[in-house]
C-alpha cells in the first residue's frame, strides 16, 4: 500500500464530506458540490500546487464569465434566426480559447469546464428560469454562484493536499 496514495485518499474523503455538509448546509445558496468537485480534480490535474489555485480558478472563472456573455447576447441580439445560438457559441468558445494565450486564462480544459458548467446550470436549472437572472448583480446570478463554486472547490483541492502531505510524511 502507498502511504502518500492513503494520505491523499483519506484527506479528499474526510474534506469532500466536509464539502458536501457545507454545500447542503452553510453555503447552500452559493456553493454547488458537483462545480466544486470539478474545480478539485481540476486543481489536481493542473498540478496540485498554488499555480495551479491560481489558474484553476483565473480559468474556470473566465469560461463562466464567457458563458455568461452569451446568454446575454444571444437574448440581446439575433444574428442568425434559428442558428442563433450556435452562431453565438461558435463566437464565445472562440473568444474563449483563443483568450487561453493570455496566462491567467491559459488552461483551455479549465476554461472549457467552466463554460460548460455554467451553459449546463443555467439551462438546465429551473428549466432555463436562470437565463434572465445572468445580468444581475445578485448572489443568484448563475455566473456568479458558479464561480464561487469554483473558487471554493479549488481551495478544497489544495488544502485536501497539503492535509495529505502532513499525513504521508
Amino acid at each position: 500500500m502507498n502511504k502518500q496514495h492513503m494520505a491523499l485518499s483519506l484527506s479528499v474523503g474526510v474534506l469532500g464530506g466536509i464539502s458536501v455538509f457545507l454545500a447542503d448546509n452553510v453555503l447552500s445558496s452559493v456553493y454547488l458540490i458537483w462545480v466544486g468537485f470539478i474545480a478539485w480534480g481540476l486543481f489536481f490535474k493542473n498540478g496540485g500546487d498554488n499555480n495551479a489555485l491560481k489558474m484553476t480558478i483565473t480559468a474556470g472563472i473566465y469560461g463562466a464569465v464567457l458563458a455568461g456573455v452569451f446568454f446575454v447576447l444571444s437574448g440581446a441580439i439575433n444574428i442568425g434566426g434559428d442558428l442563433n445560438a450556435p452562431i453565438w457559441i461558435a463566437i464565445t468558445v472562440f473568444i474563449l480559447i483563443f483568450g487561453t494565450q493570455i496566462p491567467i486564462f491559459g488552461c483551455a480544459p479549465t476554461a472549457v469546464c467552466g463554460y460548460a458548467a455554467t451553459a449546463g446550470y443555467i439551462i438546465h436549472a429551473a428549466d432555463g428560469a436562470m437565463i434572465p437572472m445572468v445580468t444581475s448583480v445578485a448572489i443568484n446570478n448563475p455566473v456568479i454562484t458558479i464561480a464561487l463554486s469554483i473558487i471554493i472547490g479549488t481551495i478544497f483541492g489544495m488544502i485536501s493536499g497539503k492535509v495529505a502531505a502532513s499525513l504521508g510524511s
